[in-house]
């Protein structure tokens, strides 16, 4: 038995005994209350007063009797506590020197553990940080391989003890702008969670409200915004505000807003003519050109339903793709493009390449001869007929015909790998037999590609 439970029964069976002694006896007196105050320093306490009546009352049983105790009072130093000494002050051995903590720096932050896949606090010991930022600035962002990319992803997201040398928050503005290249936004919202003092490094702001206009969150971009620009009116976030202020149907806003940016030298026409449209329910610009897209022009063009130009593809930037990719204010064919760029480097997730392949229109006659047809087609679109070929096609023979077809194509246009994932399904569903001898090698190599191994 444990001492709680030793303690708990002694004071039970005290109670026990107690409690009918003292119900046996006659009724007690009451008294009054014994002082527990300490005398008053310089001065005499006056005596409790007698009892009301001076009848003898029957001896109290000694489980109640008063306490033959007198309470301890501990005096302050200095202080004559009744008739008691004075208490010495205690003797300070010298002056008390406080050190303040150091602010921890944002560099460090990492939103990986050890156990999680992070490579530890002491990833970058012994490397010169200027070995650091070269390491970083030469990173492939449209990272085809699924291992490097996963490779990249950990070094960004770890967080390590940084060496000296180099701007503070430099290192973990630089690791957010790759998260965000990358298109991994998941990863990038984990990080600046986890960077403390991110209030103080701008660049993290407006690196966030990217993310959130690529990933069409206009509700977090603008009250982002909203924070942001009374204390940062830079021409971002005044873009960004008027942005917000088209969203909400404010042309007066909008109007002001413009005025201001072209006070301050900022020439955007592209920019201009859609908020405008957008604030007053005009119709949407035409955008010609449009080769080096940013968040806010991509984030603009959708809600005001722009058509985005051919040379918005240019881009090669994965989070960019994939936003061009899910916009529907993108032809087909680009948007086919995006898709396929996007889930190479990793940016899109490959259902959402299946969904688009399945969405695409093609009439009766495409459907019915999906492999001569096909050869009339663009690469992405010539994909995506045979992928809705096999997904109505019953015949095995005809269907592995659609598939090996889409992998030969995907081949000759350096997109095997994103192909062979998309077309997984439909290669794991066909049956071996003897009549597909010829389709065995296409399987075998897509199988191995896609990390099927099984």
């Amino acid at each position: 038995m444990s001492a709680s439970r030793v303690k708990a029964a002694a004071i039970a069976a005290a109670l026990a005994v107690a409690l009918p002694a003292a119900a046996q006896d006659g009724p007690l007196e009451l008294r009054p209350p014994v002082r527990l105050e300490p005398p008053r320093v310089g001065g005499s306490v006056a005596p409790a007063p007698a009892p009301a009546t001076a009848t003898a009352s029957p001896a109290l049983p000694e489980s109640v009797a008063e306490p033959s105790f007198k309470p301890s009072v501990v005096g302050a130093p200095g202080v004559r506590m009744g008739d008691g000494d004075i208490l010495p002050a205690p003797v300070m051995g010298g002056a008390v020197e406080v050190l303040g903590l150091e602010a921890v720096s944002p560099d460090v932050a990492g939103a990986l553990r050890p156990d999680e896949g992070g490579f530890g606090p002491d990833m970058w010991a012994g490397t010169d940080r200027r070995v650091i930022d070269s390491g970083l600035n030469a990173l492939p962002v449209a990272q085809g391989s699924p291992a490097g990319r996963d490779l990249m992803r950990r070094l960004l997201l770890t967080g390590a003890s940084v060496p000296a040398g180099g701007e503070p928050g430099a290192l973990i503005v630089k690791r957010a702008e790759l998260l965000a290249a990358m298109g991994d936004f998941a990863g990038l919202h984990a990080l600046l969670k986890a960077a403390p003092g991110r209030e103080t490094l701008p660049e993290l702001a407006r690196i966030e409200a990217d993310a959130r206009l690529l990933t069409n969150d206009v509700a977090r971009a603008c009250a982002l915004t909203a924070q942001e620009v009374r204390v940062r009116p830079t021409a971002y976030w005044q873009k960004l505000t008027v942005f917000c202020q088209a969203l909400d149907g404010d042309a007066a806003g909008v109007s002001m807003g413009l005025a201001l940016l072209e006070e301050l030298g900022v020439q955007d026409p592209i920019f201009a003519q859609m908020a405008d449209a957008l604030a007053n329910h005009g119709k949407p610009p035409v955008v010609e050109s449009l080769p080096r897209p940013d968040p806010l022009h991509l984030a603009l063009a959708r809600v005001v339903k722009a058509t985005l130009p051919d040379d918005v593809i240019s881009s090669n930037r994965p989070g960019v793709l994939r936003a061009i990719a899910i916009t529907p204010n993108a032809s087909v064919e680009l948007r086919l493009e995006a898709a396929e760029r996007a889930e190479m480097a990793g940016a899109l997730d490959v259902d959402a390449l299946r969904q688009l392949f399945a969405s695409m229109p093609f009439t009766e006659d495409q459907l019915k001869a999906p492999l001569t047809e096909a050869a009339k087609l663009s690469g992405p679109m010539s994909r995506a007929l045979l992928y809705r070929a096999t997904l109505s096609q019953t015949v095995p023979v005809a269907q592995a015909e659609a598939v090996k077809r889409a992998l030969e194509l995907a081949r000759d246009a350096g997109r095997y790998a994103s192909s062979a994932r998309a077309f997984l399904p439909q290669l794991t569903r066909v049956e071996p037999s003897r009549d597909l001898i010829w389709f065995a090698p296409e399987v075998i190599r897509a199988l191995l590609v896609t990390r099927n191994h099984q």
